[in-house]
């Protein structure tokens, strides 16, 4: 699967941690810079290994990137972001959705760890103390529903949102201890990840950036763009996702939902009194 963007074009002021400067990355390969105006190619330059260039957006096989005062593309794979477009293009395509009906509570669990956890145990971190700590297996066994948050900081739409998930957040997990999110990064490097999760005070695990690579049954749940939040449960069924039919709905329906499907959930499990 090609990494698109869909009309998802990254605003410029949005791209930057905390800067408010654009992403910037570093021409890997000599390669060619296909200037573009008005949507058409008018002409290229020769651009040679170490170049700084500024990310404007990914766009299937391409990056539109700024280059001094000049715009243009070049392929993703001649670029330090190459490593995460490869990863991304080694997902198998996630199933479509039709719009979100009743879900069924999740079936009683088989001896052992869920396929969730069996999936994501020993890849996560949560932030701690203000470093990146390994995430206890242990502390997926009671989780039957993840929300898997697709988003990186250099991402302005991903940027707008994570405050009202890390809002939801917080209310969810004392209602419903069964709910997990977990953070994806398509940020460039562990430390950028760390900057995010930090900065946006992010409570919830997230799936060790080196371990992407290696967690091809959790990269293939991630849509064609940023932010994306897909619902699933213990077993790895979708229950709700960013991307439906072809179409981009986005995370705020994604959340709307989860919070629909966990009451639904607690009206047939109610917790025990205590």
């Amino acid at each position: 699967m090609k990494v698109r963007i869909l009309g998802l074009l990254l605003v410029w002021a949005g791209f930057a941690f905390g800067s408010g400067l654009p992403l910037e990355t570093v021409v890997t390969h000599a390669t060619k810079l296909e200037i573009v105006r008005d949507g058409r190619v008018s002409g290229s330059i020769g651009l040679s290994a170490g170049v700084k260039v500024d990310v404007i957006a990914l766009e299937g096989d391409n990056l539109q990137v700024r280059y001094r005062s000049l715009s243009g593309r070049v392929p993703v794979a001649h670029t330090g972001l190459a490593a995460l477009a490869g990863a991304m293009n080694e997902r198998p395509a996630a199933p479509a959705l039709a719009a979100p009906a009743e879900i069924k509570p999740p079936r009683a669990p088989a001896a052992g760890p869920s396929v969730m956890a069996r999936r994501l145990g020993g890849k996560l971190v949560r932030l701690e103390r203000g470093s990146l700590q390994a995430h206890p297996a242990e502390r997926l066994q009671e989780v039957k529903f993840y929300a898997l948050y697709f988003s990186a900081a250099w991402c302005g739409p991903c940027r707008q949102f994570t405050p009202r998930l890390v809002e939801a957040y917080a209310k969810l997990r004392t209602e419903f201890p069964e709910f997990e999110v977990v953070f994806v990064s398509a940020d460039q490097s562990p430390a950028d990840m760390q900057k995010y999760m930090s900065h946006d005070r992010m409570a919830w695990p997230a799936l060790r950036h080196e371990a992407m690579r290696q967690s091809a049954e959790i990269m293939r749940y991630a849509g064609d763009g940023i932010p994306c939040l897909v619902l699933v449960d213990e077993a790895g069924r979708v229950l709700s996702d960013s991307y439906r039919g072809g179409n981009y709905v986005g995370p705020q329906a994604v959340l709307q939902d989860t919070q629909r499907i966990l009451r639904q959930y607690r009206e047939r499990n109610p917790r025990p009194q205590s």
